[in-house]
C-alpha cells in the first residue's frame, strides 16, 4: 500500500517546482524505481496538467520522454527563467506592511530571494539582514538593531526584532486593561459625601405646612436658600453655570475643556489627557463618563459640583458629588 497521497497538479494555483519537490519525496517514500518513475508521474499528474504535458511533446509522446525531460518541459513554460534584475528590484522594494508583524514579512523577504541569485549562503544572509533592517515599520526596533555591532547576523536582528514586537504588544494588552478598569471606576481623587436631602426636605416641607425646607425645593433641588452647602450657594448668585442634562448640552459660555469662564479655543487645558476616560481634550471634572442623562454640572470659582440625580423624576433623594478642581 503506497505511503500517502500525491494530488494532481493545479495549472492555476500550484507552483510545477514545489509540486515536483513532494512527487520525488513520494517517490523515496514507496521506493519507486527510476524506470517507472515517468508512468507514476503521468498518473498522478491529472488530465488538465497531462494534456498540457502532451501539447509540449508533441509530436512525441511523453511516454518516449526521460522524467528529467518532462520536469524540465513542464518547468520552462510554467515556470520561466526571471529577469534577474526584476527579482532584485521587487526584493529591494518589499517592506513591512502597516497589517504585517514581523514573522510574515520575513517569510515573504526569504520567498522574494530565491530568484535574485545570492551566491553563497553568507550573501544571502547578509542581504536578507539589510534588507530587513531597512524594511522595518517599527522606528524603535530599527533604532535598536542600528546601535549593534556591524557584526550582527540576520538570524540576530531578527531574534532582537521579534522579542521587541512581542514585549510591545504585550505592554499595549497591560495597558488596555488598566484603562478598563479605570473607566468602570470612579476616579481616587473624587471625594464623595452623600447627602439626603430631598426626604428629609420633604419631610420639613410638610411639618411647616407644605413649604419645602430651606435649601431645597419640592423636586430635590439646590436653591440659593440657606441651609445648602457654600458650594452650592453660588447658584443664586449667578457663579453657577449649568452643564445641561445630557452629553451633548450647551455649556452656556463656560469652557467645555476645564469649565472655566471662557473660550474652549483658548484654554491652556486643551491638550491635557482627562484621567477618567483617557481621552485628549479636557478634564476630568467635564469628562463626559461623569456626565450621564441624569445628571447636572454646576461650576463655581471653586469648585465643581456634580449633582446625581435618580432616574425617577418623583425621587427627592440628591446625592452631592464635591470633586476637586484642581488638575
Amino acid at each position: 500500500m503506497p505511503v500517502g497521497k500525491l494530488g494532481p497538479f493545479d495549472l492555476v494555483n500550484d507552483n510545477w517546482e514545489l509540486y515536483v519537490d513532494r512527487l520525488e519525496q513520494y517517490f523515496v517514500a514507496n521506493d519507486v524505481k527510476s524506470e517507472v518513475k515517468v508512468a507514476t508521474l503521468i498518473t498522478v499528474m491529472g488530465g488538465d496538467a497531462y494534456e498540457l504535458m502532451v501539447n509540449l511533446c508533441t509530436p512525441a509522446k511523453p511516454a518516449t520522454k526521460t522524467y528529467d525531460q518532462l520536469v524540465a518541459l513542464m518547468k520552462g513554460h510554467l515556470n520561466p527563467k526571471p529577469s534577474l534584475l526584476a527579482e532584485r528590484f521587487k526584493f529591494r522594494q518589499r517592506v513591512q506592511k502597516r497589517d504585517e508583524n514581523i514573522a510574515n514579512f520575513v517569510t515573504d523577504l526569504k520567498k522574494l530571494s530565491k530568484d535574485c541569485s545570492f551566491t553563497g549562503d553568507n550573501s544571502l544572509k547578509e542581504n536578507l539582514r539589510d534588507q530587513f533592517v531597512c524594511g522595518l515599520l517599527n522606528d524603535d526596533i530599527r533604532q535598536k538593531l542600528f546601535t549593534e555591532d556591524d557584526t550582527i547576523t540576520f538570524d540576530r536582528a531578527y531574534k532582537l526584532a521579534v522579542s521587541m514586537e512581542a514585549a510591545e504588544v504585550n505592554a499595549a494588552l497591560v495597558e488596555d486593561c488598566a484603562r478598563n478598569r479605570t473607566s468602570d471606576s470612579i476616579p481616587a481623587s473624587a471625594t464623595t459625601s452623600v447627602h439626603h436631602l430631598g426626604r428629609a426636605g420633604r419631610g420639613r416641607a410638610a411639618a411647616d405646612g407644605g413649604r419645602p425646607a430651606a435649601g431645597t425645593t419640592g423636586r430635590g433641588k439646590i436653591t440659593s436658600g440657606g441651609g445648602g452647602p457654600s458650594a452650592m450657594s453660588g447658584a443664586g448668585s449667578g457663579k453657577m453655570r449649568g452643564f445641561g442634562q445630557n452629553n451633548n448640552a450647551d455649556f452656556n459660555g463656560v469652557c467645555k475643556v476645564c469649565g472655566a469662564k471662557h473660550e474652549a479655543d483658548r484654554c491652556k487645558f486643551k491638550k491635557y489627557v482627562c484621567r477618567v476616560c483617557n481621552q485628549e481634550g479636557h478634564l476630568k471634572r467635564v469628562c463626559p463618563k461623569l456626565r450621564g442623562s441624569s445628571s447636572v454640572y454646576n461650576v463655581t470659582e471653586e469648585k465643581v459640583v456634580y449633582l446625581d440625580r435618580s432616574d425617577n423624576s418623583d425621587s427627592d433623594e440628591v446625592n452631592n458629588f464635591s470633586i476637586d478642581s484642581s488638575e
